[in-house]
């Protein structure tokens, strides 16, 4: 998205424009709850982040709404108008807020079928003045009805609002889709507890995170979502179920609302849905989401199999990056760091979460928790006995690591894991790591066990992941 006008000032010279982005919203985009205002509202900070290829301008008010049969459509202001001298080249359109509106003083909610006819008419003025301009169209940032010392009047008002979300969502996400310049943006996710003055307007921190959540939108090219039938939603993206044909094993792919350019992907390998903190980060950003069912194999011949004909299927019929982020929690490292030993040219990144890294550790409990049902499905996925586990090769051991250098590794560790314990497991493949002078990044939760998974908040976590992607390739093997 960092392309450059160029404008011919003489048969000699070129000199570069830069993309003038327009800002669209109500109180939030006009910066409300920044202090100060100018300077730490997102479209500011997001200016900044952006750097001097961009011009951007703020275009919004307080109350404005998209619904034009509303009590105060911003198509009808001086602030649109404006936006439509500037005749921007990317539009960022955060409106919906005040649409939700519906009492003795604001009655807007009951016009919101007009939703996505709404936004399109918006669309297509700006596109009036500019026929290829990208407009990005975003839902309300979230609403946080139960945050402390709210009066119970303004508690009550945002628990009814707040539910009238997923409408707007879907609106805007079927009107993006008639579009191929029209891009829709979830940013429920945008901002954190407690980062708000009133349970809407964000604060001065929270302003902050929108801005940066932004830039990853507008910093990143877009690419092309997976067309694959429609079996459900999950989080409110379109979910598609399906089977490997050879394998006959159960598979899942989430496609994200608007796709990053190259199809990334990120690949959870065991626990579908828990903590999805980082997977729904990604999803929001572009990411495609998979998931392939290899339970009870532990990262066996037959898990890889499954993981190959996988990855065949989304790299080919889908058209998704060859390198996907693999993800594995607990007995998912086991799937996770085979499948890159194996094939380390086919992955940007790991993250391991209290990773099994030595089956003989679990389930055989070696110094944990033995889970002995489990070690005797695990004996007999690898066709080995119990005296032979003892000498068959770990990811714990140097010559395992050596096949992962290279790849950027993050790791997340209960330092009180007495399930899958640190020192024998993730602990012992970081000194091998370290030693290979390997990317990796290790966060330690002090004092916390197992559970809970997941690192909270999630942003640095994100951050290294979304960085492996600019990280050089591994060197040839």
């Amino acid at each position: 998205m960092r392309i450059l006008i160029v404008l011919f000032l003489s048969s000699f010279y070129l000199i570069a424009a830069p993309l003038k982005v327009a800002i669209l919203g109500d109180s939030i985009s006009f910066g409300s709850g920044a202090e100060p205002r100018e300077t730490k509202r997102y479209s500011s900070v997001l200016g900044h982040l952006l750097g001097e290829t961009y011009e951007v301008k703020t275009f919004a008010a307080s109350s404005l709404c998209m619904l034009r049969a509303a009590d105060r459509p911003l198509v009808e202001t001086p602030h649109f108008q404006n936006a439509l001298a500037f005749k921007p080249d990317i539009a960022v359109v955060t409106l919906g807020t005040n649409d939700t509106c519906q009492n003795g003083k604001r009655k807007n909610w009951q016009h919101h079928p007009e939703l996505q006819n709404d936004a399109l008419f918006l669309v297509n003025e700006l596109r009036k003045v500019n026929p290829k301009i990208v407009v990005h169209l975003c839902s309300p940032p979230p609403m946080f009805p139960n945050q402390p010392g709210l009066k119970p009047e303004r508690q009550k008002d945002l628990l009814e609002r707040f539910k009238h979300f997923p409408v707007i969502n879907k609106a805007y996400a079927a009107a993006a889709a008639t579009d191929e310049m029209l891009h829709f943006h979830d940013l429920s996710r945008a901002l954190s507890p407690g980062s708000t003055t009133d349970g809407v307007h964000p604060n001065t921190p929270g302003h902050d995170q929108l801005a940066h959540h932004s830039y990853d939108l507008l910093s990143q090219p877009t690419g092309t979502r997976a067309q694959a039938p429609v079996t459900s939603q999950w989080h409110g993206f379109d979910r598609h179920d399906f089977q490997l044909p050879e394998t006959g094993a159960k598979a899942t792919l989430v496609i994200p609302h608007t796709a990053a350019k190259g199809q990334p992907w990120i690949w959870r390998a065991r626990f579908w849905g828990h903590q999805p903190a980082l997977d729904l980060a990604l999803l929001d950003r572009g990411y495609h989401l998979a998931y392939v069912n290899v339970g009870n194999l532990y990262g066996n011949k037959e898990a890889m199999a499954r993981g190959e004909e996988l990855h065949e299927i989304l790299t080919t019929k889908f058209k998704l990056s060859q390198k996907p982020i693999l993800e594995g929690m607990s007995r998912g490292g086991l799937f996770i760091f085979n499948f890159a030993a194996k094939h380390p040219d086919n992955v940007t990144a790991i993250y391991g979460d209290n990773p099994v890294c030595d089956f003989k550790s679990w389930p055989g409990g070696q110094n944990g928790k033995l889970s002995k049902g489990d070690y005797d499905r695990c004996l007999k996925a690898y066709g080995i006995t119990a005296d032979q586990a003892q000498t068959h090769p770990q990811i714990t051991d140097p010559a395992f690591a050596a096949k992962l250098k290279g790849i950027p590794i993050a790791l997340v560790i209960g330092s009180a894991d007495d399930v899958v314990p640190p020192k024998e497991n993730a602990a012992a493949l970081i000194v091998h790591l370290t030693k290979l002078k390997s990317p990796l990044q290790v966060w330690r939760k002090p004092g916390l066990g197992h559970h809970p998974h997941g690192l909270s908040p999630v942003e640095p976590l994100l951050r290294f992941l979304l960085g492996a992607e600019d990280q050089p390739a591994p060197a040839k093997r």
